[in-house]
């Protein structure tokens, strides 16, 4: 057994220790900001009665029931890398991936929260998009900042002579669409749940690359080199290695996702 297990293994421990201690106590929870958005489905959303839901709000609920030391509370921030950065929460979720720019300035959890397999979207009817090498010399939009950036950015460095031609976006899907169907860009890089997600909120029909472009994992993000940060961290890792262990964030997926994301690449060891 690694140490890796051997530390979230004790996390969890910890965690079931603690109920005692606190109801003895008298303690109240800490109570932890959570940033969330209220428009990204199927991931954190308002439904018919303007309540919050989705994958990430009831893990996070999820977290809480294991957490007595903590009180979670749901923060709709429209900017969450300034919410976090600036104190005003604890911890954001909006599907963040890790890559090495951010890993230099914020604590990404060990425990992810969903796999994210992304693919390149396109114009149906296309034949000439079928993998990565494909993207060589077109036009591939992504959001400045994100992940999908990260990776193309990457690739371009490390392949100087055969680089995808990359468009930054602000994000607005309607504008995204149109750049596709008018050519204006030839593909742009998302999950296929979420492509998925688009073709039936939007009622479209998109063409998908026959394999992912790239792989990651998305987290729970914290504020770096912050003790009080690093303990909630490592708590809120011990809570989701039970959970998965448990199957009960497979449930989730499969409830919100339609199906189960929340599996470790072969690559992973704990």
């Amino acid at each position: 057994m690694s140490k890796k297990y051997l530390r979230v293994a004790a996390l969890v421990i910890a965690a079931a220790l603690i109920i005692p201690v606190y109801a003895a106590a008298g303690e109240k929870p800490k109570q932890v900001y959570a940033g969330v958005a209220n428009d990204f489905i199927p991931y954190a959303y308002l439904d018919d009665n303007g309540e919050l839901v989705g994958y990430e709000i009831e893990l996070l609920k999820a977290v809480d029931e294991l957490l007595p030391q903590y009180e979670f509370i749901l923060d709709v921030q429209a900017d969450q890398w300034i919410a976090l950065a600036s104190g005003r929460v604890e911890l954001i979720t909006h599907q963040w991936e890790a890559n090495a720019k951010r890993v230099e300035t914020y604590l990404f959890g060990e425990e992810m929260i969903t796999t994210y397999d992304s693919y390149a979207a396109f114009k149906p009817g296309r034949e000439d998009i079928r993998g990565l090498p494909d993207l060589v010399g077109k036009k591939v939009q992504v959001s400045e900042g994100g992940g999908a950036a990260y990776f193309v950015e990457t690739y371009n460095v490390n392949n100087p002579d055969a680089k995808i031609d990359v468009v930054y976006s602000s994000g607005d899907t309607t504008v995204t669409l149109s750049k596709i169907d008018t050519g204006v860009i030839d593909a742009y890089l998302s999950s296929k749940r979420m492509i998925e997600t688009t073709e039936k909120n939007y009622g479209v029909t998109l063409g998908k690359s026959d394999e992912p472009i790239y792989t990651v994992y998305t987290y729970f993000v914290f504020r770096k080199d912050d003790p009080a940060e690093q303990e909630l961290s490592d708590a809120i890792d011990g809570a989701l290695h039970q959970l998965r262990a448990e199957g009960r964030m497979s449930e989730l997926s499969i409830k919100w996702l339609g199906g189960d994301y929340t599996i470790w690449g072969p690559e992973h060891v704990d």
